[in-house]
Parts: C-alpha cells; sequence; structure tokens
C-alpha cells in the first residue's frame, strides 16, 4: 500500500464521523464528514459549503449541502435542487445573499455537464433560473456573479471539425470547443464546441459578452492530444476531442477576463472589449518566465485578487491540480498564489499551500482566499477540504466518506426557511417519552421549547438549548400518557422569541431504528 493512502487510513481511524440519520428526518441521508482536524471554532457561523456525488452510486443522497466544521448538518437540499449537482455556494444577486448551484446531467467521460444554474434565497424559495444565450447550453464548470449584477458561464459545445492537421482521419471529425459568455444580470457561459465565454444577464438572459476559444487557440496547444483517450478519440458527437476545456472565468474592475483552460494547462487574460488574448501562463505558448522554476497544470477556479495587487503587476489564485491521472507535474496538488509583473514579464510564487496526506487531485478542485490570510481549499477527485491559515498550518481538514466535490467553500449564512420544522415524539414507557426535532436550513433557533397539548390546552414541558441538526428532550410525565399523546415544539431565538412552530404531533411507541 502507498505511504500516503496508510496515512488516511490511520487518520480516519481516528477521525470524528458525524451522525447521519435522524428520527426526525428519516428523509434526510447527508454525507458523512470524517474530521481529522478539528476546526478552533468548529461550531461556529462559518459553514462548509459542498455537493457530495460518487462514481459508484456509493451516497444515497448526492446533493448541495451545508455543514458546521464539526460535521454537523445545517442544511440537506434534497429536493431542492435536480440531478448533478455541483459549484454550490453563496453569492449575492441584486444585494441580496442567496445560493447558486448548477443543476443538470454530468457526462463523467469528459468532465462535462449540459443544465442550468439555480439561486436560491435565504428561505430557499427559488429566486432565478440562468440558462445559456444565443442557444447555448450550460456546463458544470463556472456560474459566477459579477458584483451582483451579472454573471459569467461555461459552455461545452460540440462541433465538426477537418482534425486532420492534429492527426486525425477521415473518421475523427468531432471537437469539443470552449466558450464562455456574460449576461448583464446574468452570467458568463463557456460552451464546450467552442469553449466560447459568455457574459450574460442572469434574470433575462441577454447576451453582453461571448468568447470562442477557437478563434483564437489552436488545438495543437493541448496537453490531451487526439485519440488519447476513447472519449477523446473524435469519432462521435459523444467522444468528441476536448481540446481546451474552460473549468473558471472571473472578470477585473477594468472588464477583462481571467480564464482557466485545464486542458493547454494555461491561465489565459482576455480582452474585454475585442476577445483577444493579452497574455498567458502556462502552457506551450507562455507569455511569462516563472521565477524559481515551478510548474503547474490541470489547473482549476483562477480567481483574481487587486487588493493584493502593486502598479504594473496583477494578482491571482488557482488551484493546480499538478497532474491528471496520467500526465503528473508534482506529486501533490497545491493551491497557488501568483504575482504577474509586466514590467520584465515574470511570474513569481506569491504563496504555496500544498495538500495534507500527500493528496494529488487527478480532477476537479478550488481554492478559496478568506480574510486573516487563511485559504480553503476543496481536493477535488480526492473527496477531502483543508482550511489553512496564514502560515499554511493546517487548520482544518476533512474526508467527505464515500464521496468528492467539484468544488467546496466556507462561508456564512443566515438560513430562515419557509418549511416549517419536523418533530416526532417517541414514547418508551407509559410516561416517557422523548421528543426529537429539527428544522432543516435553519441557522437562528438557539433553543427549543416542548408542549404537551391535552384537551385543547398547551402545556410547557420543557426547554433545551439547541445541540445539533436534530435536538433530543426527554420528558417524564407524573401520569401515564395516552397511546395519542400529541406535543408541539417552538424554535427560539437568542432573543427567546419564538420563530417557528411545529405541527401537532402525536406521539408513537419508540421502534429501534434500523441503520
Amino acid at each position: 500500500m502507498a505511504p500516503w493512502k496508510q496515512t488516511i487510513l490511520s487518520a480516519l481511524a481516528t477521525s470524528s464521523i458525524t451522525q447521519s440519520t435522524y428520527r426526525s428526518r428519516p428523509d434526510l441521508a447527508p454525507p458523512q464528514l470524517n474530521i481529522t482536524v478539528p476546526a478552533p471554532n468548529a461550531n461556529g457561523s462559518e459553514y462548509v459549503f459542498i455537493a457530495p456525488y460518487s462514481t459508484g452510486n456509493t451516497l444515497d443522497r448526492p446533493g448541495p449541502y451545508i455543514y458546521r466544521k464539526d460535521g454537523d448538518l445545517v442544511w440537506a437540499g434534497t429536493g431542492y435542487y435536480a440531478g448533478f449537482v455541483a459549484n454550490f455556494h453563496t453569492t449575492t444577486y441584486q444585494g441580496k445573499p442567496v445560493l447558486q448551484a448548477f443543476q443538470g446531467n454530468f457526462d463523467g467521460s469528459h468532465g462535462e455537464g449540459f443544465g442550468q444554474s439555480v439561486l436560491l434565497d435565504q428561505n430557499y424559495e427559488h429566486v432565478v433560473t440562468s440558462i445559456g444565450a444565443n442557444h447555448r447550453i450550460t456546463s458544470i464548470h463556472e456560474f459566477n456573479v459579477i458584483d451582483g449584477k451579472s454573471a459569467l458561464i461555461e459552455v461545452f459545445d460540440i462541433t465538426s471539425k477537418d482534425l486532420s492537421a492534429y492527426g486525425g482521419n477521415s473518421s475523427q471529425q468531432w471537437l469539443g470547443n470552449g466558450i464562455f459568455q456574460g449576461l448583464p444580470h446574468g452570467a458568463i457561459y463557456y460552451s464546450r464546441v467552442a469553449n466560447e465565454a459568455t457574459d450574460v444577464d442572469i434574470a433575462t438572459g441577454d447576451l453582453v459578452f461571448e468568447w470562442n476559444a477557437l478563434d483564437h487557440v489552436d488545438p495543437s496547444e493541448s496537453q490531451i492530444t487526439l485519440g488519447s483517450t476513447s472519449s477523446n478519440s473524435g469519432l462521435s458527437f459523444a467522444q468528441a476531442w476536448d481540446y481546451f476545456h474552460i473549468n473558471s472565468v472571473d472578470k477585473n474592475h477594468e472588464g477583462d477576463y481571467l480564464l482557466s483552460s485545464r486542458h493547454t494547462s494555461a491561465i489565459f487574460k482576455i480582452n474585454g472589449t475585442d476577445g483577444s488574448i493579452i497574455w498567458r501562463l502556462g502552457g506551450k505558448k507562455s507569455t511569462f518566465t516563472q521565477i524559481g522554476n515551478w510548474t503547474f497544470g490541470f489547473q482549476h477556479h483562477a480567481r483574481w485578487h487587486p487588493q493584493l495587487s502593486q502598479p504594473g503587476t496583477e494578482v491571482f489564485s488557482f488551484f493546480d491540480n499538478s497532474g491528471d491521472g496520467k500526465i503528473t507535474l508534482n506529486n501533490v496538488s497545491r493551491a497557488l498564489v501568483v504575482q504577474l509583473n509586466h514590467t520584465d514579464h515574470t511570474a513569481t510564487l506569491l504563496r504555496k499551500a500544498t495538500a495534507p496526506y500527500g493528496l494529488q487531485a487527478r480532477s476537479q478542485g478550488n481554492a478559496q482566499l478568506l480574510s486573516q490570510d487563511r485559504i480553503f481549499v476543496n481536493w477535488g477527485s480526492e473527496g477531502t477540504v483543508t482550511e489553512f491559515g496564514a502560515d499554511n498550518q493546517v487548520l482544518y481538514h476533512a474526508f467527505i466518506q464515500s464521496g468528492l466535490s467539484y468544488r467546496g467553500f466556507l462561508g456564512n449564512w443566515t438560513g430562515t426557511p419557509t418549511e416549517a420544522p419536523a418533530l416526532v415524539a417517541l414514547k418508551s414507557s407509559p410516561s416517557l417519552v422523548k421528543l426529537y426535532v429539527s428544522w432543516n436550513g435553519d441557522t437562528e433557533t438557539k433553543a427549543w421549547r416542548f408542549y404537551y397539548v391535552h384537551g385543547g390546552k398547551k402545556s410547557r414541558v420543557g426547554q433545551v438549548k439547541r445541540n445539533s441538526f436534530e435536538t433530543v428532550y426527554t420528558w417524564e410525565s407524573e401520569l401515564a400518557l395516552s397511546d395519542s399523546a400529541k406535543f408541539i415544539a417552538e424554535a427560539v431565538d437568542q432573543n427567546g422569541a419564538t420563530i417557528a412552530q411545529t405541527g401537532l404531533t402525536a406521539s408513537t411507541t419508540n421502534v429501534k431504528l434500523v441503520a
């Protein structure tokens, strides 16, 4: 067994594994988090946002989830998003905090998808569904809301092309191109046939900008050669050669775009007026000399950081996979922060947060810069997340049991669900009842009050501090309870006010919960 795998197994043997079965909500089956490095403030207001899935149907309920850092569930998005879900996190739309996620179908052979991006408000109700412009279908990788008004999306668009210049024969004529779009109150989309980029209005789908990779980057620059895999053979529409593969787009205040192309192992700056390439970092035609002889490849999630830049420089971060399962540039994946100097055309590595346990993500992943110089990293195909401190020490680390997430984020969130809390009352003796209560998505309840309802009157039987997704209160009555004794629970906020109430719930005889 490889040393790094043995290290992970040893860590998991001593990890904290969160409970994922609830009496009050047996319909929810969130993936468990195996926490190998507990967070200092594990039960604070900064939550983990991931959308776990599995490649072997090992998860009962894949989809979007919010967790506390201690692994306790905050919200299970089962039923709120449909199909394959990715890129789940908070953002701001029209001045208000919202949740965003891609939903649709997943093309596992290419790592692409076809669907739409959906925003939910703090009540977990639908705000808007964004689709691509120009008859483009949004892919999974990017939905980047810019200034709370417009958004960038990416599209995997497939086209026929003479591929003889790239070693193809007459049967090989299908190319996966990259497109991104920008929509004025919407999104930039990346298309997989031309690897296009578009800037689009989220609400209306009006197109602001569209960029097509084939117009600017020749397929000869791809690190993934035609026919290198059966899925990239170019022999059919379903086997289109995915030569470019856009996986992130960002926009700066000047209106130019930062684009990550996984399959050229290059990051591009795109002119927001005419679509021309201003510069490239990495790949076969890099504009810059990388000082210190550092390398990267098959990267994801490039993001501008103008607050870190000096005159004549640009700073951005990205997730460096450093390999794709076949080609390896570095033995481990990293989160990198890079400074470009436009005077001497050099690229300097400002920061490197290296994966613990020697992890290398062959696909997916992202790096999120946070306050206090922290970095939160989702290690993509390895199904793990890490929070680093200012000096790159590991502050928090967790494995998604039996799953992985395309991206993962930390963020603050206030959830006020419109659905009612759920209550179950289980009698274990004629006078003893256990009350189980939960409220999916709620972040504001600090305590639960419980009432026994008899003869049309409710009598308070107790109050307990909320300590988890599901709170349990045990009440022993002075008299035997009827078989149909009824109860109510009230959610109490930090000021002691009631903010929600469960329905009237009849007790049932306690039975053993089957795992």
